[in-house]
């Protein structure tokens, strides 16, 4: 099945000499074979046949993996019907996993693979795509490389997270291909209210890739309004650009301080 899933989705992504405007880390990853074929996707997670579905068996909120088929496309992905709510003492819900896959999108960060909303038994839920032969950081965090291309990522996820005030990225809720591109999942309990993220030193980046910061600039109201009002209320759209506003005024004060050679790449 995996070697008709990567023959068929990388066709679907143009094959692997396609980048997206902003991670050029990413250049030829068959892992991320969604990158420039997302609406291909979309529609695959909505549409396909459910040919099977099993517990996950790890994570708080029991998600399912769920094999999916149409004509001779076969893909997998994690169905997760979280009802919104406080869930174990945290504020859990799965349109936040659309939403930061929105925000993802709209950033052209590519790290986030296709998460759709989808009714299956009855429930409604996230249904993301799985992106094979990846492991959790947890098990690979003492190979990973010490190169720009490994920093410049983990930059990337937190200026993500602090933006969509995800504070439970662990090392086992973010994964890592065989060639060490950092694929982000597990969001059900970003855009709560509070600043706990952007009070604490350690959660923030301490370097910015230049283009998304300038697609970060470019975000606005109604466009996000466009794209997120079906998952988040006002207020969590409203925090989205007061932390991309406190991150730019973060930027601003670490290129006074070390200067921009030093901070953006």
């Amino acid at each position: 099945m995996k070697k008709v899933l990567f023959a068929i989705l990388t066709t679907l992504a143009l094959a692997a000499t396609v980048t997206t405007a902003l991670a050029v880390d990413d250049v030829a990853c068959e892992h991320k074979s969604w990158l420039s074929a997302e609406n291909e996707f979309e529609a695959l997670l909505t549409d396909a046949e459910i040919v099977s579905m099993e517990k996950i068996g790890m994570g708080v909120t029991n998600p399912w993996r769920v094999d999916l088929k149409q004509g001779e496309q076969v893909l997998a992905g994690a169905f997760k019907p979280i009802k919104r709510g406080r869930q174990g003492g945290f504020w859990e819900s799965y349109q936040a996993e659309i939403a930061t896959y929105e925000i993802d999108k709209l950033l052209g960060l590519g790290m986030t693979p296709p998460t759709v909303e989808r009714r299956i038994k009855g429930n409604k839920g996230s249904l993301q795509f799985w992106a094979e032969d990846c492991e959790l950081y947890k098990d690979v965090m003492d190979k990973t490389p010490n190169t720009p291309s490994w920093s410049h990522q983990l930059s990337r996820m937190k200026m993500l997270d602090v933006l969509i005030n995800n504070d439970d990225r662990n090392a086992q809720n973010f994964l890592v291909d065989p060639d060490f591109h950092i694929i982000l999942i597990d969001h059900s309990r970003a855009f709560i209210s509070g600043k706990k993220m952007i009070k604490n030193p350690k959660k923030l980046p301490n370097q910015f890739d230049r283009k998304l910061v300038e697609a970060m600039k470019a975000l606005d109201r109604d466009t996000l309004d466009a794209h997120l009002k079906p998952y988040l209320n006002g207020g969590q759209i409203k925090g989205v650009l007061e932390r991309r506003d406190f991150l730019l005024e973060h930027l601003d004060k670490l290129i006074q301080e070390r200067g921009e050679a030093r901070v953006l790449f």
